[in-house]
């Protein structure tokens, strides 16, 4: 086992923003014709006997659930503080706190925990460098009551609140990031970069964290944890009872895992209105050079709540893959939005082992949404495969009724179980309930070894 616990999958030896929104489907007399924007995924291999056997997920995330009750991790060394309000650098007690962040990381020690007072506002990102704990004890940044990080004053692109690179056992804990409003690209409230391993964050509130030309490209991101370089994987990261609220990421996301990064738990986060995607694993973009490393695997999305995701540049999809591998989602609350979840391949990788895909979306509730419960597939023919996706034992209440919608679409996608799911639809009884993009376009080599078994339609 791994010495984080909440990360229960077992392992086995062996540019600064994201431009990405999902699905959107149109259509002429008769033909459902797909229009996106965004980021995505891969390919697939071809199952020539025409026997679909149901995805295993690789036999690495059965049994992997662990201890997901709290994000607690050790930590038994000194408190420190640190105070927006003190006057002058002091020694990091309660009466004599550190002025500076800079200052202050530089006296933690493993078992350490740094007390934040007040509100900071930097000209530029708080940089949290060479920060070491232990797995006996971690190094931990926690804010005191009312404690906020701000961006106001932070007018430079691809500037996080608050960067941390070169970091291990490491908690963030109970602070504000806010008013980060100022700059086109690559703004927002967390950056996590490589190397980083066993990092939390855990009970933090994001807020009016704003791109200043959300339809012209402009992106911001709440968390995205960034695996940008080959030789340093970032793994074990849990993120977990953390709100997001009036956002405007544009064409990014509001909490984003995408390239080399793997072992993410994403638990009982809330997202509420914050204008495009809610939570996204990406892939195959090149933001890491070797591309069998380019895409975020086993992440665990569990009971996280995401309302009034919608873009005003694309159909948003609540909760979107789009590259990523060996992903379970499941026990999420969707709400009004445009459509809940979306496993999309927006990008064709150089091999098809890299493709979208081992992929589970059970026991997940979706509650009114016009475009669908569950776009599958690459949305053009030229780009990547989605395949071995299990879509079960989901409820769906309202949705799929936007004019020319369905409750589920599937594109460019192969070897998926679609099964034992609930549908209701008590105000739109004559809604299409599944579209099959490339069938209808007469090109059935684009979605191959669906099988539809067991569903209930309510109407």
């Amino acid at each position: 086992m791994r010495d984080f616990q909440f990360l229960s999958f077992i392992k086995e030896s062996g540019k600064l923003f994201l431009k990405k929104n999902v699905l959107a489907f149109a259509i002429s007399a008769f033909l459902f014709v797909p229009l996106v924007t965004g980021c995505g995924a891969g390919g697939g291999g071809d199952d020539d006997d025409g026997e679909f056997t149901t995805p295993v997920l690789d036999g690495r995330l059965t049994g992997y659930m662990g201890d997901l009750s709290s994000p607690s991790v050790p930590c038994s060394g000194r408190t420190l503080y640190i105070s927006a309000s003190a006057s002058s650098e002091g020694s990091g007690t309660s009466s004599s706190p550190f002025k500076t962040f800079d200052v202050a990381t530089r006296a933690l020690q493993p078992g350490d925990t740094l007390v934040v007072q007040g509100t900071f506002t930097n000209p530029e990102r708080i940089k949290l460098t060479s920060i070491h704990g232990n797995a006996s004890n971690y190094i931990t940044i926690k804010g005191a009551s009312g404690a906020e990080l701000s961006g106001a004053n932070i007018t430079a692109n691809n500037n996080k609140i608050l960067k941390i690179e070169d970091c291990s056992y490491l908690k963030i804990e109970g602070l504000t990031f806010k008013d980060h409003v100022n700059t086109k690209n690559g703004g927002g409230g967390i950056g996590v970069y490589p190397p980083a391993n066993h990092i939390v964050i855990d009970n933090c509130n994001f807020t009016n964290l704003k791109t200043t030309e959300p339809t012209n490209h402009g992106t911001t991101n709440g968390i995205i944890v960034y695996g940008n370089s080959t030789s340093s994987t970032i793994h074990d990261v849990f993120i977990s009872n953390n709100s997001f609220s009036n956002m405007a990421t544009g064409w990014a996301e509001c909490l984003t895992v995408t390239a080399n990064v793997e072992y993410v738990n994403l638990i009982h986060n809330t997202i509420d209105t914050t204008g495009n995607i809610g939570i996204d694993v990406g892939g195959n973009y090149g933001y890491c050079d070797d591309p069998s490393k380019d895409f975020a695997r086993y992440i665990y999305i569990y009971d996280n709540t995401v309302k009034n995701c919608v873009s005003p540049n694309a159909t948003a999809g609540s909760i979107y893959c789009d590259g990523g591998q060996h992903i379970i989602i499941r026990n999420n609350h969707l709400y009004n939005g445009e459509t809940g979840f979306s496993t999309g391949a927006e990008q064709v990788p150089i091999s098809e082992n890299y493709s979208t895909g081992d992929i589970l979306i059970e026991g997940n509730y979706v509650e009114n949404f016009h475009h669908g419960v569950w776009h599958c597939g690459g949305y053009q023919t030229n780009l990547g495969w989605v395949q071995n996706v299990r879509f079960t034992n989901n409820t769906g209440k309202n949705t799929g009724f936007g004019r020319h919608q369905a409750v589920i679409v599937f594109n460019k996608c192969r070897n998926i179980d679609f099964s034992g799911n609930t549908f209701t639809n008590p105000d739109h009884s004559g809604v299409t309930k599944i579209y099959y993009t490339f069938l209808a376009q007469h090109q059935p080599d684009y979605t191959q070894n669906v099988i539809d078994q067991n569903n209930s339609w309510g109407w």
